[in-house]
């Protein structure tokens, strides 16, 4: 089994899309996936209620739950596990990132989102965790943001994953019907993106194919 969290300390920089859409992408792929859902704010469980599909299966947990959670998810045969973590300095991001094969930094291209991050590496650092930071919410067809980024993110000294996420209206729209970009629009520019950084994000945690999906993902 393999554990990856998606943390920052900035809120608004779409860590609760990043982990849907990876989840989503990955059951798709017939791993088992767990999304769990450690912000108070609980975005992905009420994105989980929206939804219809069973799968991918998504719990709430806290800093306490999550040794337990994760070990029950192992038990169960799970392939991988994706950590929603909250924006405030809690301990939650600190459990998930020391609990993780590797973390993903979403970062927005803009200098509030910039001045956070350095701390958000220094959390991965510390831990000894490999970690990469994914652009977001940038604007399709802007070299200038993806090259500031790209400088920015080398001066930090945090690796880039090969995949943007651009800022596309199918995000939004997805996440009100409680699917993501990927299922609401198979073929458009968005779930491309998605399906690339899932690509990247599988190598890097050189993760198979469950030969069992479960089916109760809810309960």
């Amino acid at each position: 089994m393999k554990v990856l969290a998606i943390a920052m300390q900035k809120g608004g920089v779409g860590k609760s899309t990043l982990t849907r859409s990876l989840a989503v992408a990955a059951s798709n792929a017939g791993l088992n996936v767990l999304a769990l859902d450690m912000d108070a704010q609980q975005s992905t469980t009420q994105w989980r209620d929206r939804r219809t599909e069973q799968l991918p299966a998504v719990k709430f947990s806290t800093e306490n739950d999550l040794p337990k959670l994760l070990e029950h998810a192992e038990k169960a045969g799970c392939d991988l596990v994706i950590i929603d973590t909250p924006p405030a300095r809690s301990t939650e991001a600190p459990a998930a990132v020391e609990a993780a094969d590797l973390v993903l930094v979403p970062c927005t291209p803009d200098i509030e989102a910039y001045e956070q991050l350095p701390r958000t590496a220094r959390l991965a650092r510390t831990t000894g965790k490999a970690a990469a930071v994914v652009l977001m919410m940038a604007q399709p067809n802007s070299q200038s943001e993806e090259k500031i980024a790209r400088e920015v993110f080398k001066t930090i000294g945090i690796p880039m994953a090969e995949a943007i996420l651009h800022r596309f209206k199918v995000h939004r729209d997805a996440s009100r019907e409680g699917v993501t970009a990927a299922e609401m629009e198979p073929g458009s520019k968005a779930a491309q993106e998605i399906g690339a950084l899932w690509d990247w994000v599988r190598a890097e945690l050189q993760l198979g194919t469950s030969a069992v999906v479960h089916k109760k993902a809810r309960k």
